[in-house]
This record gives structure tokens, sequence and C-alpha cells, in this order.
């Protein structure tokens, strides 16, 4: 009976220990959860203290930022618009009293302007300050004073192979500090109106809104840049741009000095066509490599011509061959054949006219009146000096409006001409 009760009593007293050992086990695993529970949330609560710090940091920065670039805009003087595509104004310094650009950039390559900024290259204008703006770019730069290519072409027509070639040197001259550049910079937004011709016949390379640094490692252009009917092929997602977009551009510009119109409307024929053509390659590998190898087919094809020489016609003046009659200012040999034919015929059947029942006197007003009727009929249908231009129908990009203003502006030139003879005779009779 006594060994039965130790036996018992043996068996509760282990009972108890393992009782109390669970419990001392659970109380440390409880001790334990509860420390990494503490452990966690103050490292959570770091974790947010550190991102409050951030972002409190950030705000500040972000607050001083947009407080710097609203105090160095309070500079500037809003004077007019010059782009409203661009959103560019000019602006003056309140303190210097020095006329800039501003522009204002929503989509832009920060690489490229940031390079401009700090190498100021011949040939473009120099950035004075970049404000970055909420999502936008501020640039501002200096203010170039001059007749751009698109404003030369309306007032005085298609150029000679000599000047078109003597600008696209200087063109050629300008890119390739930017084409030489690792990576390089590409402009893709060469045209007439981005190319500004100084008073002292220096050529500027304006608008490096679609220009960016040609990585090399994407297939593709991520955005699209240009102008269409200059952009190379691969500025429309074809392919990544790189210096031979330029080159394509320049073909196209070339073409257009030649001509006054676009490859696609109308092609040079010419010493220089071939240039062109292997410049307008739609595969970038076929066009040529670099500036360098273009000016020297520009020159194989034009003896005597040197690279960067400087046109020969003053900016603000216009040249012979822009102040000549129709028939002759494309320097086309058999339209200038057929065009002297027509004018010796014209003049002939003018001066030799006959009219009964007029004195000597008012048949020599009805030859010399015919005569400037037909010359004036002659020079409006051939927009001589861009007289198109002048009359809303007439400068309209609809070519039915165009035709119909054409026919219109003809009648009633031809209808005042011999009101104004009926009048003058009058006078001698």
């Amino acid at each position: 009976m006594c060994r039965m009760n130790t036996g018992v009593e043996g068996r509760k007293m282990e009972a108890d220990r393992k009782q109390e050992a669970n419990r001392e086990m659970e109380a440390d695993r409880k001790q334990e959860a509860n420390r990494e529970m503490e452990t966690d949330r103050k490292q959570e609560a770091n974790r947010e203290m550190e991102t409050d710090r951030k972002q409190e940091a950030n705000r500040e920065m972000e607050t001083d930022r947009k407080l710097n670039a609203t105090l160095k805009l309070s500079y500037y003087r809003k004077i007019a618009y010059v782009d409203d595509r661009h959103k560019a104004q000019l602006v003056q310094h309140t303190v210097t009293g020095k006329i800039f650009v501003l522009k204002s950039l929503k989509i832009y390559d920060m690489q490229v302007f940031s390079y401009l900024e700090k190498h100021h290259l011949k040939g473009m204008p120099k950035i004075i300050d970049l404000i970055e703006d909420d999502d936008k770019l501020c640039v501002i730069e200096e203010y170039i004073s001059g007749i751009s290519l698109r404003e030369l072409m309306e007032s005085s027509g298609p150029m000679t192979e000599r000047e078109a070639v003597a600008y696209i040197d200087q063109l050629c001259s300008i890119l390739r500090p930017l084409h030489l550049l690792n990576p390089p910079i590409v402009h893709r937004d060469i045209k007439p109106s981005n190319l500004i011709v100084t008073y002292d016949g220096s050529l500027v390379l304006v608008d490096f809104n679609s220009a960016k640094e040609s990585t090399g490692d994407k297939s593709q252009d991520t955005v699209l840049f240009g102008t269409v009917g200059y952009a190379a092929p691969e500025q429309f997602g074809f392919s990544a741009s790189r210096p031979t977009a330029d080159i394509y551009e320049i073909g196209v510009l070339l073409n257009e000095l030649l001509t006054g119109e676009l490859p696609k409307d109308k092609k040079y024929k010419g010493p220089l066509s071939s240039v062109i053509t292997k410049c307008t390659e739609m595969d970038p590998q076929k066009r040529y490599p670099d500036v360098d190898k273009l000016q020297k087919a520009m020159h194989r094809r034009q003896p005597g011509e040197k690279p960067e020489s400087e046109p020969d016609r003053e900016v603000n003046q216009s040249k012979l061959h822009s102040w000549m009659p129709p028939g002759f200012r494309g320097h086309n040999r058999s339209t200038m054949i057929i065009s002297i034919f027509l004018y010796i015929l014209l003049f002939a059947m003018c001066l030799t006219l006959e009219v009964e029942n007029v004195n000597n006197y008012q048949l020599a007003v009805n030859r010399v009146f015919f005569l400037l009727i037909f010359l004036s009929e002659t020079f409006f249908i051939g927009n001589y000096r861009n007289v198109w231009s002048w009359f809303p129908m007439t400068k309209s990009k609809n070519l039915l409006i165009k035709l119909c203003g054409v026919v219109l502006i003809a009648f009633l030139l031809l209808l005042c001409g011999f009101m104004l003879l009926l009048f003058v005779e009058d006078i001698f009779s």
C-alpha cells in the first residue's frame, strides 16, 4: 500500500513537473513573440519615420526648387509670343534689359540641353538658363535676329546650286561637333523655318526641342518627333534615330532649297540629284554615314566650290535670279528657250497691233497697254516675286481654292487693265 502511494505521488510529481516545464516554455515563447513583435513594431516605426523624413525632405527640396524656379522666371518679362506650338516667347530681363527667347517644353532630353548649356557651339543659340518647373522645362536662350530660310525662299524663290550648297555647308559645320559626340546628339527637326540667316550671312540652327542623344541601345524611337515631310522614316518608330536621320533631313532641305518644294511633290533634277537621292534613302545604312562624306559628295558635283563658303547674296536683299521673269527662275534650259520664244511672240504681237480709227498717239497707247496687260497676267499667273502670298485665296493650302483665286484675280487684273486703257484713250482722243 505504501509502495502504491509512492508510485501515485511520483506520477503526480512528474505530471506537475511537465506542466511546469510546459508553462515555462509557453511563457518563454510568448516573451520571445512579444520581443519579436516589439522589434518589428519599432522597425516599422523607424521605417515610417525615415519615410516621413525623406518625404518631408523631398517636399522641402521641391518647395525650394519651385521657389527658385519662380524667382528665376520672375526676372524675365514677357514681351510677345514667337511660336505658339512650342510656347516660345520673347522675354526681357528686368535687370539687364536684354532680350531672350523663353521656351516651355513638356517633352525633352535634359542631357541634350545640359550639354548645350555647358558648351556653346558655333551656329547655335546660346542657352542662358535651364529652369525645371513642375513637369516642364523652361529654356532661356539667346535671341537670334535674322530671317529664316523659309522666309528667304518665300520672298526670293528657289536658289541656285551654288547658294544652296553654301547654306548646306554651314549646316554641316554646325552639326559636325554634335554628331561626333559619344553618344552623338541628333537634331531630328531640320527644316527651313529652323534655320536662321543672320545679317552677316551666318547660318544658325535653332529649335532643339526634338533633339536627343543617340545611345544606340534602342531598336526604335519611343517618342515620335520631327516634321512630316522632313523627318526620316526611323523617327516614326521604324528604328532608333542616329546621325543619319539628320542626313535624311538635309537631303530634303537641299531639294526644297533648289526647287521650292519637298521631294515628294517635286524632285530636283540637276548635278546634285544623286546627292539628294542618297541622303533620302529609306534605309539609313545606304545614306551618307556623316556630314563630311555628304560635303565631299556635294563639292565633287560643284567644281570650284569650297566647303563652308559664304552665300553670295545678302540676306536682306534679293538676288538677281529672284527678279527674273517667269520661265527663267528655275534655270531649266528647255523652259528658258520656250519662254524666250513666247516673250518674243508676245512683244511682237503687242507692238505690231493695229487698231482702226485711232490716231498715232492712241495706237501707241493701245500697243503699250496691251503689252503691259498681258505681261501683268503672265507675271501674276507665274507667281512672280511670290505675289500669290498677297491674297488670301491664292495663298490657301487648298488647291481648288488657290486655283479659283488665281483665275478670279487674273480676270480682275485683265478687267482693270482694259478699263484703264479706255480711260487713257479718252484723254488722248
